[in-house]
């Protein structure tokens, strides 16, 4: 099937059509800087770029764009040509935009899919301010610092799980955060959504994620991933639901209760 369509931010429209930044090739010309190394796979290829655009208050504003050529992935609705990754990532994006969830904010998104090769292009806001939490030096943290970053990063993943989405990825360096001096919490937001996806079960996609946040993340203490646990749970381990999830998390990296 062939596939083709474009989104722009409704808030970001006007200006984005100010700047002549319509299509797929208007990005493409930007004075950019390539990220990391490209991806590639067959004979396909995925790139990373970091530009600057100037805002709706004129101000300059860092945003990423993703570009790829026939990188796709094949699927059972896909089997033969299969389907550009960046329009599953793009998919999830706005399945969890809409639910609440906070990820990193498309500005602008371009598939065009037809005669056997694929392109597409996601650009998204630059995340200002924001770590990955891999990147967090756990031991520069006051105990009360350290044990709100645990409950509210706990926090943004019980939301993604009860909005009925699963990352599939869930590694530190796809959850960014930043400490809101005022509010006196940290604000999180999930990156690199090409595998999110909705599930239909209880407990068994939740858990993938769990494990990998838990297997993938460094520094963290076996009280620090038991006070994760009860704060996903939101309420304490005693019930059944907490003492099964609590025996499946100790089988894997052997905690202790704290």
């Amino acid at each position: 099937m062939e596939l083709n369509g474009s989104y722009i931010h409704p808030h970001w429209r006007l200006t984005l059509n100010g700047l002549g930044l319509n299509t797929t090739a208007d990005w493409l010309a930007l004075d950019k800087t390539l990220v990391d190394e490209p991806n590639q796979r067959g004979r396909g290829i995925s790139q990373v770029f970091q530009a600057s655009v100037v805002g709706a208050g004129g101000e300059p504003v860092t945003v990423y764009i993703k570009h790829q050529r026939n990188y796709v992935r094949r699927s059972v609705l896909h089997p033969i040509t299969g389907q550009a990754t960046l329009y599953q990532e793009y998919r999830a994006l706005m399945r969890c935009w809409q639910a609440g969830v906070p990820v990193a904010e498309p500005l602008f998104f371009a598939v065009n899919s037809q005669g056997g090769s694929h392109e597409a292009m996601l650009v998204s806001l630059n995340l200002a301010g924001f770590q990955s939490l891999d990147q967090i030096d756990l031991g520069a943290l006051s105990p009360r610092r350290r044990f709100a970053l645990i409950r509210d990063v706990a926090a943004v993943v019980r939301l993604l799980h009860e909005r009925g989405l699963v990352h599939q990825n869930l590694y530190p360096k796809h959850i960014f955060v930043v400490w809101c001096e005022k509010q006196q919490c940290y604000d999180a937001r999930f990156i690199d959504m090409e595998r999110c996806r909705p599930h239909h079960q209880r407990w068994q996609p939740r858990l993938r994620d769990l494990e990998t946040l838990a297997r993938r993340a460094k520094g963290f203490s076996a009280r620090d991933r038991v006070r994760f646990l009860r704060a996903y749970l939101a309420r304490p381990l005693a019930d059944s639901e907490g003492r099964s999830l609590m025996a499946r998390m100790e089988r894997k990296f052997k905690l202790r209760s704290a």
